[in-house]
């Protein structure tokens, strides 16, 4: 009985946060920073299409759903470097280390850099030859707690700060995230509200001004611009998991078929649907493929795959391609160690 009372309990919370940001998609459309945070995380889950919500057991759930760390029972480590648009750089690296059977705590960055981008003016509109540079940061601290074997709760503390060559701007921001195993066959369901948080706002020597005066007397002012505050992209993912073959009755150690379903909504776009597959033979080698409807430039993503043992460890490496429309396509390697179980 607790067990259901406290699933359902999420589950509401979860869809008063989803109206909410229903009700702000359309009128709030670019009115919100920090849109590096809506880059996916994880060769894994963008060969998946985006729907990674339910999934569990992988370092890299940690910014789609931080619940999904609860089934880790050895200390997890994953690193990814993706090449975006612009030769955008994104990198994320997460570290799990079970406490308890319970309990377990985790760390996770992302940055991400623009590189040197020349400075134009109006008079110099093929250069200055003085260059800038972006950089936007994430760090975030997780705690999972498994209730009961099928249920478990997490919540990420995360400091996040972007800069645009002098200006700044950073803020603190929370994820909660509960997974649930729901018992028939292998059907798993995953809930997230991410980037919940405080507004923030750019200051920096370039929004500081010098006011000179035009009149006899008048004194000298010092003063600095006042950018307007900006909130987060507050997102709420509801998803579903499950092994197809073990559904059709042909459940088999040598080969898994798992197709996920992710409902997304965010604060500044429409609602979007994920469904992604992913088919693994022998725990070693895995393809995948998803789509990502109604986005504006993502829609399809593959990937593959390996693990290999090694002295006592498995090594991981998995990369993606995602088509970003006109901007051609997005590329993710991603690197993971485990202690063999």
């Amino acid at each position: 009985m607790k067990l259901t009372t406290g699933l359902l309990l999420t589950i509401f919370a979860c869809w008063m946060f989803s109206s909410e940001v229903h009700a702000q998609s359309f009128r709030n459309a670019g009115s919100v920073g920090a849109q590096f945070l809506k880059i996916g995380v994880g060769a894994r889950a963008m060969g998946m299409g985006s729907a990674f919500g339910a999934l569990s057991g992988d370092a890299t759930t940690l910014p789609w759903n931080p619940a999904g760390i609860g089934t880790i029972s050895t200390i997890d480590v994953s690193a990814e470097h993706t090449v975006w648009v612009a030769d955008i750089k994104h990198n994320f690296l997460g570290l799990v280390v079970p406490i308890t059977d319970q309990l377990n705590l985790a760390f996770h960055t992302i940055y991400l850099t623009s590189g040197q981008i020349e400075i134009t003016t109006i008079d110099q509109p093929e250069g200055t030859g003085t260059f800038y540079d972006t950089g936007d940061i994430v760090a975030g601290l997780t705690s999972s707690v498994r209730l009961t074997t099928q249920l478990t709760f997490a919540a990420t503390l995360k400091y996040i700060e972007e800069r645009i060559y002098d200006v700044k701007s950073s803020t603190l921001a929370a994820d909660l995230g509960a997974w649930y195993d729901t018992g028939f066959r292998s059907l798993s369901l995953g809930f997230s509200v991410t980037n919940l948080g405080f507004d923030q706002t750019f200051n920096g020597r370039p929004l500081e001004v010098h006011y000179t005066p035009t009149a006899p007397g008048e004194p000298a002012v010092n003063a600095e611009l006042q950018a307007e505050s900006f909130g987060l992209p507050l997102s709420f993912r509801a998803a579903g998991l499950f092994d197809a073959l073990e559904m059709m009755g042909e459940s088999s150690s040598d080969h898994k078929l798992l197709i996920a379903l992710d409902f997304t909504q965010q604060s500044d776009t429409p609602e979007r649907l994920a469904v992604g597959a992913e088919y693994t033979w022998r725990r070693m080698l895995s393809v995948r493929s998803g789509y990502l409807f109604n986005a504006d430039e993502l829609g399809w993503g593959v990937g593959g795959g390996v693990r290999i043992p090694l002295s006592g460890f498995i090594v991981g490496v998995d990369y993606a391609a995602n088509s970003l429309g006109r901007f051609g396509l997005g590329h993710r390697v991603g690197l993971s160690l485990g202690y063999e179980q």
